[in-house]
């Protein structure tokens, strides 16, 4: 079996729908960095040069199924080929590896990464823009997800360019809200997204504290990894950091520079599915809990809940949100209802692959016109 084509579908959902198609027949599918509303995104546009000058040139004719050959060969490089892509440009086509190589075997990418510790995975609410609302209407939000059945929450701050320290006490009256509505068991975290200063991420964290909090996310700019540890040994909450963070490599600088409670890496942004699996196994050797950052529903979500559900200590709930999704009936329509969330969770199916179910008369009426 050899790859024959890689090709790019934009979506008007806002996706771009990768197809690694090979002389057997046999496709791995994933999704593109970037989105596609309306007409192609400009990170769309520069995946697919990546893809026209690099990828296929090199991956075209290859077996698909030596994947750690070709995720190297893609992120280091190989003999006089050293280009180096972004983690999320490898990330993309490692899924669609991952994909096709289950089909290939008749198991579910769960099973091809050492078995599957659990099946269904807890998901937590996801909720952001929290710059530009009140607290009110950030209840509202949550009410939503309460209604829906989920057992976990998340605000998010989403500050828009640079904001540091505008208005913590707004954020503080918004998470107190949102805290003394849920019940006290239910887990609740705050995702500052890098707005604040050292001083005022303790000193925000420590109040968090009194209230009842779960996790403390991206408290500062994500590149002051000494002002992340002031921050993590500072407070008792649990600190975490990683959904930025590219390839192995920075997640041992992370943890030595930085020492976050919680390790976060995304499927995109870290690599794929090949370096978040060693990613996570870095996370169990130095005792560090991982919970996974892809809250978008689709193909890469599910591809990271597969890599998930092999870590055995992975019992925190995974990222979701209707915000990065989409339209929830019209992703169903084109993947299959199984990896729309019920409840709040996820439950893997057994099929190949990553068990999606991709609907080609969806495709068709989704796909923007060139």
């Amino acid at each position: 079996m050899k790859i024959s084509d890689i090709q790019l579908t934009p979506l008007k959902i806002g996706k771009t729908l990768i197809r690694i198609q090979t002389d057997s027949g046999i496709e791995g599918w994933s999704e593109a960095p970037g989105g596609s509303k309306v007409v192609p995104g400009r990170s769309v546009e520069v995946f697919r040069a990546y893809l026209e000058q690099i990828i296929k040139p090199v991956l075209i004719g290859e077996d698909p199924i030596e994947i750690d050959r070709h995720w190297e060969t893609l992120a280091l490089g190989k003999e006089d080929r050293m280009y180096k892509l972004p983690a999320n440009v490898v990330g993309a086509i490692d899924i669609a590896l991952w994909d096709l190589m289950g089909k290939e075997a008749g198991m579910p990418v769960y099973k091809l990464m050492g078995g599957a510790a659990r099946t269904t995975i807890p998901l937590y609410w996801s909720v952001g823009s929290g710059w530009k609302k009140t607290p009110d209407e950030m209840l509202d939000d949550i009410k939503e997800g309460w209604n829906s059945g989920y057992t976990a929450f998340k605000i998010r701050m989403d500050w828009k360019g640079w904001r540091q320290d505008s208005n913590p006490e707004k954020d503080y009256d918004m998470f107190k809200l949102v805290r003394e509505f849920l019940p006290n068991e239910i887990y609740l975290g705050f995702d500052a997204n890098n707005g604040y200063s050292v001083s005022t991420a303790i000193q925000q964290g420590r109040r968090f504290e009194e209230l009842g909090i779960n996790h403390f996310e991206e408290p500062i700019p994500h590149y002051d990894l000494p002002g992340l540890k002031q921050v993590s040994d500072a407070l008792d909450v649990a600190v975490s950091a990683g959904e930025q963070d590219s390839y192995r490599w920075w997640f041992q600088q992370l943890v030595l520079l930085g020492n976050p409670d919680i390790l976060q890496p995304d499927i995109l942004n870290a690599g794929g599915p090949s370096e978040v699996k060693r990613i996570y196994e870095m996370a169990i050797t130095l005792d560090k809990p991982v919970m996974p950052h892809s809250p978008q529903a689709g193909i890469n979500s599910i591809a990271s809940i597969h890599t998930y559900s092999t870590v055995q200590n992975g019992i925190r709930p995974h990222e979701f949100s209707t915000e990065f999704s989409g339209d929830l009936d019209e992703i169903a329509e084109l993947y299959g209802d199984h990896v729309i969330p019920v409840k709040g969770s996820i439950k893997l199916n057994n099929k190949p692959g990553l068990g999606i179910e991709l609907n080609e008369n969806a495709v068709q009426k989704l796909a923007l016109k060139n």
